[in-house]
C-alpha cells in the first residue's frame, strides 16, 4: 500500500508537467492565431478581404478606388434585365435605356470593404475565413433614375387610363353607366424601387402596375333640374370614320366636359385634342409589312405573308373638323383617318431590288441538347422572310419579341450571372451570331451588338459572337444599301448547322475580316468543388469548364467603290472557372492538383 502511495505521489509531477506543456502549447496556437489574425487585418487595412467578389468579379487585396474601376471595366458589358409591369394578364417591359438603371457599383465596392468589418472580431474573424475558403459574393443592387422611371409609367398609364362615363341614352337605347379605370403612378413607381431593392443585379423583376377603380359620373336620371335643362339644350354630335365605319355619339354631358361655354357651345381646344389623342390609341393600327421568300434558282420572289395597311388618327384635322361642325350647328363631324403603308408592300415587289445573295453567314450547333436545338429552330423561323427596307434597321428582339415557354422555346443552357444555369431559350444566341456574322462579314454597319460574359466554344474564335437578352440586350444593324434585304434562314438540324443568306442587290464592295487579336489574357480562378447530396460518395460531375479571360479585337476592311474604310470590334471576355458536383465525402483535389480541363 505504501508503494502504490509513493507511485501515485511520483505520477503527480509528471502528470502535471504533461498538462502544462499541453497549455503552454495551446497558449502558443492561441497567440500565433492572435498573431496570425492581426497580421491578416493589418495586410488588410484600406482593401478589400481576400475571397470577396462582386458580381462574379474578384477583388481581393484591392482598395476601394482600385475596386471600383475594374467593376466597371468588368461589368459595364452586362446590360440589365428587364423590370416588367404586369395588370390584366398583360405586360409592359421598361427597358434599361426607359429607366436609366444601372448596377449601382460604387454601393457594392462598400459593401465588399465592409465585408468582415461588422466590428465583432469573433464575428469578422468567421466571415474573413468563409471569404478566404469558400468565397463571398456580393450582388450589386439596381438603381435607376426616379424621374425617368415616373416617365415611362405615366407613358404606360396614358394608354390604359379611361375616364369613367355615365348612363347615356343613344335614340331608345340606353347605354348603362360604366366605371373608369386609373393607373396609380406613385403607387407603381414605390412597388418598382421596392422589388428592385430586394433582387441582385441578374434578376429579372416583375411589379404589378396599380390601377385604381374610377367611379362613373351621376346618370342624367340623377342629375340636377338645371343640369338637365342644359343637357337638353345640347344637341349630340355624331363623329364618324367612313374608312371603316366607326362612329361614336358625344352625348351633351360629354360635349360640356370638353366646352369652355355652354351658350353657345364654345369647345375648350385642348381638352378636344386630349380626348381625340385617347381615342387615337384605338383607332390607329399599325401596319403590317409583308414576308416575303426568294428562290435563288429562278429568282423568283414570292409573298409568304400579305401585307396590310394601317391606319392613323389626323389629331389636328380631326380637331379642326369637329370645332366646324359645333360652330355650324351640325349633327355629325367627319373624323380625318388616314391609312399608313407598310414599310414592306406586296404590291411594290418589282421595286425592292431582290435579286441575288448578298451575304450569308454560317454557324455550327453539332453535339447540342434536344432542347438547344429547339431553340435554335423556333428562333429561326421567326426571321423568315424578313425583309429589311433600304436604310432600315434590323432588330432582333423586335422580331422575336419574347423568348418563353409561351411562344415554343424550351429549358436549356444559359448563361447567367457568373454561371451556367437552365433557363427558356438557351441556343437563341446561336441564332443571333449567325446573323450577327451574316452582316458583319457583308459589310452592313452595326448599330448595337454585345458579346458573351465568356468565350463560348459553340461560336468558334472569340470576337464573332453576339449575345441577346430580349428585350434590352439587342442585336441591330442598317442595311446601308439601295435594295431591300430578304432574311433567308436555314436551319440542318441533323448535322447542326444554321446558315442566314441575305438577298437583294449586291453592292459593289469587298469586306476583308481579320483574325482576332488575343491580349490581356487572364487565367481563370481554381475550379470550385460543390457537394451535391444527390451524387454517391467519390461520384464527381462536371458541369462548368473553365475558360481564360481575354480581349479580342477583330478588324474589318471594307473597300467600296473606290474607297477603303476599316473599323475595329473589340470584345472583353471574363474568365470563367470550371466547377465540379461531388458526392459526399468525396476527397476534393487541390488547386495545384487541378489539371486544366478543355472544354468539350
Amino acid at each position: 500500500m505504501q508503494n502504490v502511495l509513493i507511485s501515485s505521489r511520483r505520477a503527480e509531477p509528471i502528470r502535471r508537467t504533461a498538462l502544462d506543456l499541453v497549455a503552454f502549447f495551446l497558449l502558443l496556437l492561441l497567440f500565433a492565431a492572435i498573431a496570425l489574425f492581426a497580421g491578416w487585418s493589418f495586410w488588410h487595412t484600406g482593401r478589400i478581404y481576400t475571397g470577396v467578389n462582386v458580381g462574379g468579379v474578384q477583388l481581393d487585396g484591392l482598395t476601394r478606388t482600385q475596386a471600383y474601376k475594374r467593376l466597371n471595366e468588368t461589368l459595364y458589358q452586362f446590360p440589365l434585365p428587364p423590370v416588367t409591369l404586369v395588370y390584366d394578364n398583360q405586360q409592359w417591359p421598361l427597358e434599361t435605356t426607359q429607366v436609366r438603371a444601372r448596377a449601382d457599383l460604387l454601393d457594392a465596392v462598400n459593401r465588399a470593404y465592409l465585408f468582415g468589418r461588422s466590428g465583432a472580431w469573433w464575428a469578422d474573424g468567421a466571415d474573413q475565413l468563409r471569404a478566404a475558403t469558400r468565397r463571398a459574393e456580393i450582388t450589386p443592387q439596381v438603381a435607376v433614375d426616379q424621374e425617368a422611371l415616373r416617365a415611362a409609367i405615366t407613358a404606360i398609364a396614358a394608354s390604359i387610363n379611361r375616364p369613367g362615363m355615365g348612363e347615356r341614352t343613344l335614340g331608345d337605347v340606353v347605354i348603362a353607366a360604366q366605371p373608369g379605370v386609373e393607373v396609380d403612378v406613385e403607387a407603381t413607381m414605390q412597388g418598382v424601387l421596392g422589388a428592385l431593392r430586394n433582387v441582385g443585379v441578374y434578376t429579372m423583376v416583375q411589379a404589378p402596375l396599380v390601377v385604381h377603380t374610377v367611379a362613373p359620373p351621376p346618370s342624367a336620371a340623377m342629375a340636377a333640374p338645371e343640369v338637365l335643362a342644359a343637357s337638353s339644350s345640347t344637341a349630340p354630335l355624331l363623329l364618324r370614320s367612313s374608312e371603316d365605319g366607326f362612329a361614336l355619339a358625344l352625348m351633351a354631358a360629354d360635349l360640356r366636359n370638353l366646352a369652355l361655354s355652354t351658350a353657345p357651345l364654345t369647345l375648350d381646344e385642348a381638352k378636344v385634342r386630349a380626348y381625340l389623342q385617347t381615342l387615337a390609341t384605338q383607332l390607329d393600327r399599325q401596319p403590317r409589312d409583308a414576308r416575303l421568300r426568294f428562290d435563288p434558282d429562278t429568282g423568283a420572289v414570292t409573298v409568304l405573308t400579305p401585307s396590310l395597311d394601317g391606319r392613323q388618327l389626323d389629331v389636328e384635322a380631326s380637331l379642326a373638323a369637329i370645332q366646324a361642325a359645333v360652330a355650324n350647328g351640325a349633327k355629325d363631324a367627319q373624323l380625318a383617318v388616314g391609312p399608313v403603308a407598310p414599310a414592306v408592300d406586296m404590291n411594290r415587289i418589282a421595286e425592292m431590288g431582290i435579286r441575288e445573295l448578298v451575304a450569308s453567314g454560317t454557324t455550327y450547333f453539332a453535339g447540342s441538347s434536344a432542347s438547344r436545338v429547339r431553340n435554335v429552330e423556333v428562333a429561326a423561323e421567326q426571321f423568315e422572310g424578313v425583309v429589311i427596307p433600304p436604310d432600315g434597321i434590323f432588330s432582333f428582339n423586335e422580331i422575336v419579341r419574347d423568348v418563353s415557354s409561351a411562344n415554343g422555346f424550351e429549358d436549356s443552357l444559359v448563361i447567367w450571372g457568373d454561371r451556367t444555369a437552365v433557363g427558356v431559350g438557351g441556343g437563341v444566341c446561336q441564332v443571333s451570331t449567325t446573323v450577327f456574322r451574316a452582316a458583319y462579314e457583308g459589310g452592313f454597319p452595326l448599330v448595337e451588338r454585345y458579346n458573351h460574359g465568356y468565350v463560348v466554344d459553340w461560336y468558334g474564335e472569340p470576337g464573332m459572337d453576339a449575345t441577346i437578352f430580349t428585350p434590352t440586350v439587342d442585336f441591330r444593324f442598317r442595311n446601308d444599301t439601295d435594295a431591300y434585304l430578304l432574311i433567308d434562314p436555314v436551319v440542318d438540324s441533323v448535322n447542326g448547322v444554321v446558315t442566314f443568306n441575305f438577298y437583294g442587290t449586291r453592292p459593289d464592295r469587298t469586306v476583308t475580316v481579320s483574325k482576332p487579336q488575343i491580349t490581356d489574357v487572364v487565367k481563370p480562378e481554381p475550379p470550385v468543388y460543390t457537394v451535391d447530396e444527390a451524387l454517391a460518395a467519390g461520384q464527381t460531375k462536371q458541369v462548368e469548364w473553365e475558360k481564360a479571360g481575354m480581349s479580342a479585337l477583330v478588324t474589318r476592311t471594307i473597300v467600296e467603290n473606290g474607297e477603303t474604310r476599316t473599323d475595329t470590334l473589340k470584345s472583353l471576355y471574363q474568365p470563367w472557372r470550371a466547377v465540379y458536383l461531388v458526392g459526399p465525402g468525396t476527397p476534393v483535389p487541390t488547386p495545384e492538383a487541378t489539371p486544366p480541363v478543355s472544354s468539350p
